[in-house]
This record gives structure tokens, sequence and C-alpha cells, in this order.
């Protein structure tokens, strides 16, 4: 178990790097305000993790070619569904930063936070319509492995780029 572990979490590192392999050839870094990964590097390593979490998530699943059919499109569709939930969070927070820096801001700022719970809302909506698809196409011992392959690769990947970052584990010392 603890060599499987080990296995995934350096192709999940070698997923996370080899893009940025290509970052590296293309000369020095950017001023030291701007240590963003460019555009399309961060949308690489994004995909190169949605393949590894797609790879772990079937393997994790032991899905049948039938379910696998109806199951994959779900997956993708509300996977999708939270990346557009997730680009316009961050164009919304760093508008409601901007319209607190302003003056005049009550009605921006209103019209800004409807447009959140709008999202927030849609989002939502993708969120129950995928739990009903993996309902009606999964068994239940599926969905608990679903649900906690979900937690658990979400808590390992924070970990992994914690420690890529040289943060260090986050966990309390337990008494």
């Amino acid at each position: 178990m603890i060599k499987k572990r080990k296995i995934s979490n350096f192709v999940l590192l070698i997923l996370i790097f080899l893009p940025l392999n290509r970052l590296a050839a293309q000369g020095p870094p950017p001023p030291f305000g701007d240590r963003s990964v460019h555009p399309e590097e961060r949308e690489r390593i994004r995909e190169n993790i949605e393949t590894l979490r797609m790879w772990r998530l079937l393997e994790a699943l032991d899905l049948s070619s039938e379910q696998s059919i109806q199951f994959l499109p779900a997956l993708k569709e509300f996977q999708d569904a939270r990346r557009r939930f997730q680009e316009k969070k961050g164009d919304i927070l760093g508008e409601l930063e901007k319209i607190l820096k302003s003056e005049d801001n009550q009605k921006k700022l209103k019209g800004t936070l409807i447009a959140f719970e709008n999202a927030h809302r849609e989002f939502q909506s993708a969120q129950e319509k995928f739990l009903q698809k993996t309902k009606d196409l999964l068994t239940l011992e599926q969905q608990a492995r679903l649900l906690l392959f979900q937690e658990k690769f979400e808590q390992r990947l924070k970990e992994t780029i914690r420690q890529i970052r040289g943060e260090g584990p986050r966990w309390k010392k337990s008494e």
C-alpha cells in the first residue's frame, strides 16, 4: 500500500512538473512581483491533474463498461461546470476587490454579489444533477467510493502542492 502511494505521488509530481520543463526553457523568470505561471502552462497542469484524477477514479470505482459509457460524460459535464464556476468565482472576487477600493461602490457591489449568487446556484444545480446521475448509475458501494475518492484525492493533491512549495504538512500533532 505504501509503495503504491509512493508511485502515485511520483506520477502526480511528474504530471505536474512535466509542463514546467518547457516553461524553464523559455528564459529567465518573471520579475519578483509577477511569479505566476503562464496561463498555457497552468491549463496544461490542470489537464494533467484531471487526467490523473480520472485514471485513479476509474481504478477506484471499478466500473463496468456500461457504467463507464454513461458515467464518464456525466463526470466530464460536472468537471466543466466546476471549472466554469471556479473561473467565474475568481473573476467576481477580483471585481469585488476593485469595487471595495473605489468610492461609489454600493450599486456595483450589489450587482457583483448577485452575480456570485447566480454563479453559485448554477454550480449547485450542476452538482445536484451529477449526484442524481451517480445514484442512477452506480451501486451504493461505488457511490461511497466516489465520495471517499473525491475527498482523499483533494487532500492528497493539496498536501503534494504544499510539499512542492516547501510548506510541509498542515495537520496538528495528536494529543
